[in-house]
């Protein structure tokens, strides 16, 4: 997806375009009017947020339709080449950390749902579990500030995962891109977050 498709996209919102994600239904009128804010706020700031956090997103559909759905990618050069995450993501030149964010009906008061898409990551390594599951305190309820913006969300990410540790496998996907690996990998980062509060335990590999 390109920035004309994301910018064609906001000016689209007060439509309310549906969200098809959670068995087809359309996005809550309070959840479209905050993802209407993030999109025009994420255009305007676009080239900052890319040259100072290395993080650019953009609408997983090429239509700029559906706002359920962003993939936001993480730039290796913007890691610490001195870091494991850093030095490994260079080391098998690796440009970049895919992720999915897939928006609940009840964001922002529920925080997105996050995933890996690409590189693969040894399950467990820098908070990346199976099927790509992202599994970070900010991830959950009880951590989630309801005013983290999108951007925001992508530098903590970043951060966070840089404090981790693991293996990364390789330059290949870390699972299912479609619907199937989406479910999978919610699922297991509800079995996770259901069993577990220490959030750190999880970024070894």
């Amino acid at each position: 997806p390109s920035a004309s498709s994301s910018a064609a996209a906001a000016a689209a919102v007060p439509r309310a375009a549906p969200g098809a994600g959670e068995e087809g239904e359309e996005l809550p009128r309070r959840c479209m009017q905050r993802l209407g804010r993030e999109l025009k706020q994420i255009e305007a700031h676009r080239a900052k947020t890319l040259s100072e956090h290395g993080v650019e997103l953009d609408l997983s559909d090429p239509s700029g339709t559906d706002l359920r759905a962003w993939r936001l990618r993480i730039l290796s050069s913007s890691f610490d080449p001195q870091g494991s995450l850093g030095g490994q993501l260079r080391a098998q030149r690796i440009d970049a950390v895919e992720l999915e964010v897939w928006i609940p009906n009840h964001f922002p008061d529920e925080p997105p749902k996050v995933r890996v898409l690409q590189p693969s990551f040894k399950p467990g390594s820098f908070f990346v579990h199976q099927h790509g599951a992202l599994c970070l305190e900010l991830l959950t309820r009880q951590g989630w500030p309801s005013a983290t913006t999108l951007p925001m969300l992508g530098v903590q990410i970043k951060n966070d995962m840089s404090q981790g540790r693991g293996t990364v496998s390789g330059p290949g996907p870390m699972g299912d891109p479609g619907p199937v690996g989406r479910s999978a990998a919610w699922a297991a980062a509800r079995k996770i977050e259901s069993a577990h509060s220490d959030w750190n335990s999880f970024s070894t590999g």
